[in-house]
């Protein structure tokens, strides 16, 4: 990896607001509306990229409930969310809302998740050239908005490409007590030369625990008896990133 590893801070991002997108009926079903005017037939003749934020969430619904409408579903849940607080949204969470059982919670969440990698990754996501932690935090700084901690692992090639990107874990590293076999197992079936590791801080610091550097050397350790290195660690957060091998933890 590049000698060159050193840690920067970014400004959150602002969520963006969206007005109602549809001419709103008294009824408030699709039905009512001027077919036109219906979310999927606005679609088909003018794009998705002419759907409002509601109007794209309508479609993932569905369907409302027995007492809302899915117009008036999805318009709630953008105002109560925000389109930043939906894309956080975990399965579990999702059930929460009205009318949303697994199924459907799982499909809005992965929905989500395709969008924030699309939007992370771009088009040479699976080839990414990665060199520096910048340019790891640039791959997975959504991590510092996620409500639980997630543990990534990001596998390269001998050029530092992107080979394979893994979520090995969801929940605090003191609870779920990943075993580098864990980490390493992705590593050898995608034939990588090295990995980085990445997880979030959802309390907002940025500073390693105890913990996070004991786990670190012991991946690292583990690392080195197969042969393939951990070039880094980095914690994430909604303020920036902080690399563990710039800060000498290993």
């Amino acid at each position: 990896m590049s000698d060159d590893w050193t840690s920067h801070e970014s400004a959150p991002l602002h969520a963006s607001t969206d007005s109602p997108a549809w001419p709103r009926a008294k009824s408030g079903t699709l039905a009512a509306l001027p077919r036109p005017h219906r979310p999927r037939e606005k679609a088909f003749s003018k794009g998705v990229s002419a759907l409002g934020q509601a109007e794209l969430l309508s479609l993932l619904l569905g369907s409302g409930t027995a007492k809302t409408s899915v117009i008036d579903t999805a318009e709630r849940l953008v105002r109560r969310h925000g389109l930043k607080g939906l894309r956080a949204l975990t399965p579990h969470e999702w059930t929460r809302e009205p009318g949303v059982g697994p199924a459907l919670a799982t499909r809005l969440a992965s929905a989500f998740e395709l969008g924030r990698r699309a939007s992370a990754w771009g088009e040479s996501e699976e080839r990414a050239r990665i060199t520096r932690p910048r340019e790891v935090w640039k791959l997975t700084r959504d991590l510092g908005h996620a409500k639980k901690e997630h543990l990534l692992g990001l596998y390269l090639d001998a050029q530092n490409g992107l080979i394979h990107r893994e979520t090995i874990s969801v929940g605090s590293l003191n609870t779920t007590r990943t075993h580098p076999r864990e980490i390493l197992y992705p590593a050898i079936a995608h034939l990588a030369l090295g990995f980085i590791l990445v997880h979030n801080h959802p309390s907002g610091s940025l500073d390693p625990s105890d913990e996070d550097v004991a786990f670190t050397r012991a991946v690292h350790r583990a690392g080195e008896t197969v042969g393939i290195e951990l070039y880094d660690h980095l914690i994430v957060a909604k303020g920036g990133f902080t690399s563990l091998r710039e800060r000498g933890a290993f």
